[in-house]
């Protein structure tokens, strides 16, 4: 008789579990996705016929400092502070995107078709551009910083044509707030320093 009392408090108590999973399940945590993101490069340019001996260009692999490394967005919260957005991703790494964003926008903004990416031949190019950023994030008030020093080589990599800095900020959408508006600012920060390259080429 002990024995059919404990069996049946055991099923009583299964149940009673059981029923308040599916009572209180409600009160789960949501799960949230983390959302990825891309650079944007420039609208293309509507170009007319290009010349035989259009300006060919190679656009180098884009050199990162180890903090830009990491696969979410970057919020800088003080000279040298920073933190992650666990929620906020890269969809692909960022030194590729910049590139190919960068080499994007200097056939944009460039009267040529010629535009390759980390090897070429020194025959297919006039000449190299190679950019080492210093930093480049967004900060808690939404303010974005691009710090790149760049130089443009020659075809065979052995001699510097020009070189220079570029510091560029602007102000946009919080990245706490809004991670798709601090990805944009970050996306004209390019263009901003895509500009100073294609004049340096001209």
């Amino acid at each position: 008789m002990k024995s059919t009392f404990n069996l049946a408090v055991l099923i009583t108590g299964a149940a009673a579990c059981a029923c308040l999973t599916g009572c209180f399940g409600f009160l789960k945590p949501a799960t949230t996705t983390a959302r990825r993101f891309v650079l944007t490069s420039l609208p293309a340019a509507a170009q007319g016929t290009v010349a035989p001996d259009a300006l060919g260009v190679g656009v180098g692999q884009v050199k990162l400092p180890a903090y830009l490394l990491d696969t979410s967005l970057v919020a800088r919260k003080g000279t040298n502070e920073i933190e992650y957005l666990p929620m906020a991703l890269w969809g692909e790494r960022l030194d590729t995107g910049m590139q190919r964003v960068l080499a994007a926008n200097l056939s944009a903004l460039l009267p040529t078709d010629q535009i390759r990416l980390s090897t070429w031949r020194s025959d297919d190019v006039s000449a190299g551009v190679y950019v080492a950023v210093q930093q480049f994030d967004v900060d808690s008030t939404g303010r974005g910083v691009l710090v790149a020093w760049w130089r443009i080589l020659a075809p065979g990599g052995d001699k510097t044509l020009k070189s220079g800095e570029g510091r560029f900020s602007r102000q946009g959408a919080a990245p706490g707030d809004d991670p798709s508006g601090s990805v944009a600012t970050l996306s004209e920060l390019m263009a901003d320093l895509s500009r100073q390259l294609a004049q340096a080429l001209k």
